[in-house]
């Protein structure tokens, strides 16, 4: 009797975990590959093309964001930041009506940079934003205290 008391409580933790796992995981998952493939944009010799991207933007973001702006937002990627040496996955925000994914990316020019990808509640990417970050030195005089 014991032994199956023993069984039935482990069966009920078990089950009990596996419903307490990550439900964000497999949107996690589909807004990472669309993650990759903009850092392929940015990085990658042969880039993805044009064609490879637009199924990943949100209607509204695709009528604005066209092959010829794709091209001219690559450059002025390379431009600005130079080329990409680094990029590592550090934030996912579950949102009421999408989520955000945030990675720490260096550049040739920037050393921190933040990339973040706004996606909608279908995880269509909506917004691409990148973020300088500043590194702030101390001022002397509260150095020297």
């Amino acid at each position: 009797m014991k032994k199956l008391a023993l069984l039935f409580t482990t069966l009920v933790t078990m089950t009990a975990c596996s419903l307490c796992f990550a439900a964000d995981g497999n949107d996690l998952n589909k807004q990472q590959k669309t993650a990759e493939h903009f850092i392929n944009a940015i990085d990658a010799a042969p880039a993805p093309n044009y064609t490879v991207i637009a199924p990943l933007l949100n209607a509204k973001l695709a009528e604005k964001f066209t092959a010829e702006q794709y091209a001219a937002w690559q450059k002025s990627i390379k431009e600005q930041f130079g080329t990409l040496k680094e990029a590592k996955f550090r934030l996912f925000e579950r949102l009421n009506d999408g989520s955000v994914v945030t990675y720490l990316c260096k550049f040739e020019k920037q050393e921190h940079v933040f990339m973040q990808l706004v996606f909608d509640q279908k995880n269509a990417l909506f917004g691409l934003n990148f973020r300088v970050v500043e590194e702030k030195k101390p001022a002397e005089n509260e150095a020297k205290k």
